[in-house]
């Protein structure tokens, strides 16, 4: 009876290869586990940092489009008078105006800092902002949109030495008394001496006593890592019931809109009632390979030959994706990026013909 539970007993114990065995595919699996766990790391990691890279391009995003959708013009009718000083017809005026244009058109007078992308906006919308009145929230206030590529040095503080050149949404935001329209009218003097002042390019026309009077003084940076902001007035949706592809423009058709002398005639003095809004973002580490690659110079990642009409639009936007596309299975450095687009109402348009 005593050998045969001898022999019982040793038979239940593991043999030297089984334990080197087991212990061996216990640490393939941990590896496993390891590389695995590590890898879900990364990706979380990174996700992270898309979030939040593009967070601050998001609420710039929504902001500038909460603001634009209140642009208005207050168009009134007022006489038009012949040449015997006799009224002829009623004609829709107002103080107040509603611009887009390439940006580009901007370089050449206003001091920018830097070089432009895509396009520009200017509208009047009464947001409220002032430096000297409280609790008036109905000011009519000045702003403008668009993207330069520059130095931050006018952005930061003097202490700090390294600068960063990079792409950047900015806001033109006087408040509302710096705003053009509430010059006195035996001010309102044109630029060469003589005549009543158009409000033509009310950007770039500063009141006297009122901060630096400068178009630069009042621009400030939104966010960062904006490479393109693309503006499209439109007057209606229906052309996308028969055609969803079709964004052509009737009222903007090379993206250039002037409530002053708008392309159509019956429909001056308005604001449009639809704006398509489009932006385009990068990351922080795509800025700064950018950085490394073109120095001070303005990275030449959009092609020229984009958005020159409404009506090729979304090939434009699948030409600037495979352009990007390219460039990272090209380059070494690599293009991360996201498109912001929108279509903005525009609440006080009364779209008369």
């Amino acid at each position: 009876m005593m050998i045969s539970e001898e022999k019982k007993t040793n038979s239940q114990a593991f043999s030297l290869i089984e334990l080197l065995t087991a212990m061996t595919i216990l640490s393939v699996l941990m590896l496993l586990m390891t590389s695995l766990l590590d890898q879900v790391q990364k990706s979380w990691r990174f996700g992270e940092e898309r979030i939040s890279q593009f967070r601050e391009a998001r609420v710039a995003f929504d902001l500038m489009t909460k603001n634009m959708s209140q642009a208005t013009m207050n168009t009134y009718l007022d006489y038009e008078y012949d040449d015997d000083n006799q009224v002829k017809e009623y004609k829709k005026r107002s103080e107040l105006h509603f611009y887009t244009n390439h940006a580009k058109t901007l370089e050449g007078s206003l001091n920018l800092n830097g070089q432009t992308s895509g396009h520009v906006v200017f509208f009047q919308a009464p947001l409220g902002y002032s430096n000297r009145y409280r609790n008036l929230s109905n000011l009519f206030n000045g702003r403008g949109y668009l993207v330069v590529h520059g130095s931050d040095r006018e952005f930061i503080p003097s202490i700090v030495q390294n600068t960063t050149h990079r792409f950047r949404l900015m806001e033109f935001r006087p408040p509302a008394e710096a705003n053009q329209v509430f010059q006195d009218a035996i001010d309102e003097i044109s630029e060469d001496g003589g005549g009543t002042q158009e409000f033509t390019k009310w950007w770039n026309q500063g009141l006297s006593g009122i901060g630096e009077t400068s178009f630069e003084y009042y621009l400030n940076p939104m966010a960062q890592n904006i490479v393109l902001l693309l503006v499209t007035p439109m007057d209606t949706l229906e052309s996308l019931v028969d055609d969803r592809y079709d964004t052509s423009s009737e009222i903007a058709p090379n993206y250039i809109f002037d409530s002053n002398k708008p392309r159509i005639a019956g429909v001056e003095q308005q604001v449009p009632p639809l704006v398509k809004v489009t932006m385009v973002a990068i990351d922080e580490s795509t800025a700064v390979q950018l950085e490394d690659e073109f120095g001070e110079q303005k990275p030449d990642i959009i092609p020229d030959d984009l958005f020159v009409d409404t009506k090729d639009y979304n090939e434009d936007i699948q030409e600037l994706i495979e352009h990007f596309n390219d460039h990272n299975r090209t380059e070494r450095s690599k293009i991360n990026y996201r498109v912001f687009s929108t279509v903005v109402m525009l609440r006080s348009a009364k779209w008369l013909k």
